[in-house]
């Protein structure tokens, strides 16, 4: 059977993080209620305008993990100029306008809940402007 909501695909994947999972999920949707939560790939995922553009990723990081990309058919560059600079300390770049943001536990998510809003907040931003390095320095 394939999920339908996340609730039913954290009910199917019977997750070992799955409170973590819904703490992060309420950290987003209070960053940014203009994301629209589905499924995608198998994941939690969160579209703006239709286009996914911040994903759960459940493997290969050892910790919940979020994937900052800019959509199905967005196109990853890897000229060194990151579309900003974060000041967070907190992500993982794996190009130019993609990043991972590993989430250990509860404690982490408390003690960084306002810059992983602020991650979201800028994220959403630069997704109204289509990810254009312009709107960077405008």
């Amino acid at each position: 059977m394939k999920a339908q909501t996340v609730e039913q695909l954290l009910t199917l994947l019977e997750h070992p993080q799955v409170d973590l999972i819904n703490e992060v999920r309420a950290v987003i949707k209070h960053a940014e209620p203009a994301l629209v939560e589905g499924v995608k790939w198998n994941a939690p995922s969160y579209a703006l305008d239709g286009n996914d553009i911040i994903t759960f990723n459940f493997r290969n990081y050892g910790a919940v993990a979020l994937i900052f990309h800019t959509g199905p058919k967005g196109k990853d560059s890897r000229t060194g100029q990151r579309l900003f600079e974060d000041a967070s300390g907190l992500v993982e770049w794996v190009a130019d306008k993609r990043f991972v943001l590993k989430v250990a536990d509860g404690r982490f998510l408390h003690d960084h809940a306002t810059e992983i809003t602020n991650l979201v907040q800028t994220w959403v931003a630069f997704g109204r402007r289509s990810f254009d390095y312009a709107a960077a320095t405008a």
